[in-house]
């Protein structure tokens, strides 16, 4: 039997959390089950457990993909000079997360599973940790450029917002949950006047 390269089994993981992130769409979080994705993904159940463990696992692939896309996006961002105002990582952000997720309720249901499942806890916790990170250097950057802040002054300024900018993001992506008449260009724009600009 020949040999399945790396490659070939990343492509199929991703394959198989792609499928699993329409199921999500599709049928709600908590209502999909392993049977459901080895459905939507046309693979036999022995491929799926062959590259995923768990339900659990599938789920840490899919916030993986999302949020490395998004925190790529804003690696790019943080690079351009002048550094943009705060806001534009978070626009930049939001944008991405509406483009890639059809229906952005999966995160919220995650979200809600995450409280009593220990280990979705922890991947959204780490998934919490680094776009908070994101937005740390961000900030940072932006407080020694505009501000004229020394390093060490701008990273405690940017260390007690970050966590702000993550509930700013949270709270796009509730109401645009939840909300069908969710303006989100308006958000972002009462966000530009209150936050640092």
């Amino acid at each position: 039997m020949p040999k399945v390269s790396d490659e070939y089994r990343e492509t199929k993981r991703r394959e198989i959390a792609e499928a699993a992130l329409r199921a999500f769409e599709r049928k709600g979080f908590k209502s999909t089950s392993m049977a459901d994705i080895i459905t939507e993904s046309g693979v036999s159940a022995g491929a799926i457990y062959g590259s995923f463990r768990s339900k659990a696992e599938i789920v840490q692939a899919v916030a993986s993909s999302v949020v490395g896309e998004r925190l790529l996006d804003g690696e790019k961002l943080l690079a351009v000079e002048p550094v943009p105002a705060p806001v534009e990582l978070i626009r930049l952000m939001m944008n991405g997360v509406l483009t890639s997720l059809k229906n952005p309720t999966v995160l919220l249901q995650m979200w809600g599973e995450a409280v009593t499942d220990p280990d979705l806890r922890v991947v959204t916790q780490e998934i919490m940790i680094r776009i908070e990170g994101l937005y740390q250097r961000h900030l940072a950057r932006w407080y020694e450029q505009t501000r004229g802040l020394p390093s060490a002054e701008a990273e405690a300024k940017a260390t007690q917002l970050a966590p702000l900018f993550v509930s700013l993001s949270q709270g796009f992506i509730v109401q645009s949950a939840l909300r069908d008449d969710f303006d989100g260009e308006q958000y972002l724009a009462v966000a530009a006047e209150l936050l640092p600009h």
